[in-house]
């Protein structure tokens, strides 16, 4: 303050521009750049979170498809295993969506003591034969093993994610069915397997309408098929995104009989 010789007092001028506080318009301005900022950080994890979600969905639906892949081959590979040939071992159940079969691992010869290999879709709810799971239900694939036909564990998961499953059974070399007959199931020489996998992860904006052809109804790996072909799998329009696998598995045991009538 400045002091006249009279004793009045007069005000200081006010201080420069720089030390005002903002103004409404500048407090708005700068909030909504704040929001423009926070919600591009937002989409942009969003959008990673969902990739890596994605990524990793498939890759778990991969490497369940190969686990199913690896024990489905490696026991049907040993369909009819019977070193002695007194065991009479081979396939007991040939059906399209489900499968047994027995073999002489111990090589004893005793046809009550054969151990058995079971394949079927399953849920935490039931087992499904038919090999279609049904809408709205997870499935796996489960095995079960029987030390003998008295001594069975029971079915127990080996891959998750499996949404059908289709066995269609080589009669000969030649013919393919999904129903064979009592005299056709001691003639099955290969098995093809198709097997529907589903993400777990949905797909936010994706419809799935794909249709799916199973071994049965695809001419090209069949070209000789007994009985009504099968209708394919899908679409099913919901966002799970899915892969079909098939690949055949040779019953190496089952043809190795020298007697057997082709």
């Amino acid at each position: 303050m400045d002091t006249i010789g009279t004793g009045a007092v007069r005000n200081a001028p006010p201080g420069p521009a720089s030390q005002r506080g903002l103004t409404l318009v500048e407090l708005m301005v700068a909030l909504m750049l704040f929001v423009i900022v926070i919600t591009a950080i937002y989409q942009t994890f969003n959008f990673q979170q969902e990739a890596y979600m994605q990524t990793e969905s498939k890759v778990n639906m991969v490497q369940e498809a190969r686990a199913a892949q690896f024990f489905l081959a490696r026991d049907i590979k040993m369909a009819g295993y019977d070193p002695t040939t007194f065991a009479r071992t081979g396939f007991d159940q040939a059906e399209a969506g489900a499968l047994s079969f027995s073999m002489d691992i111990a090589g004893d010869g005793n046809p009550a003591g054969v151990e058995i290999s079971r394949f079927a879709l399953t849920s935490n709810t039931g087992t499904y034969e038919d090999g279609l799971c049904p809408t709205n239900m997870d499935c796996r694939l489960s095995r079960e093993w029987c030390a003998n036909a008295a001594d069975c564990g029971g079915m127990q998961p080996l891959a998750e994610g499996v949404e059908a499953i289709e066995f269609c059974y080589i009669i000969g070399n030649l013919r393919a069915t999904t129903a064979p007959t009592e005299f056709e199931r001691g003639r099955i020489t290969s098995v093809i397997v198709s097997l529907l996998m589903r993400q777990s992860y949905l797909s936010r904006g994706h419809e799935n309408t794909n249709v799916y052809i199973p071994a049965s109804a695809n001419e090209e790996l069949t070209p000789i098929f007994i009985g009504d072909r099968p209708d394919a799998w899908g679409p099913f329009n919901d966002p799970y995104r899915r892969k079909l696998v098939i690949f055949e598995v040779k019953a190496r045991n089952m043809s190795m009989n020298p007697y057997m009538d082709f």
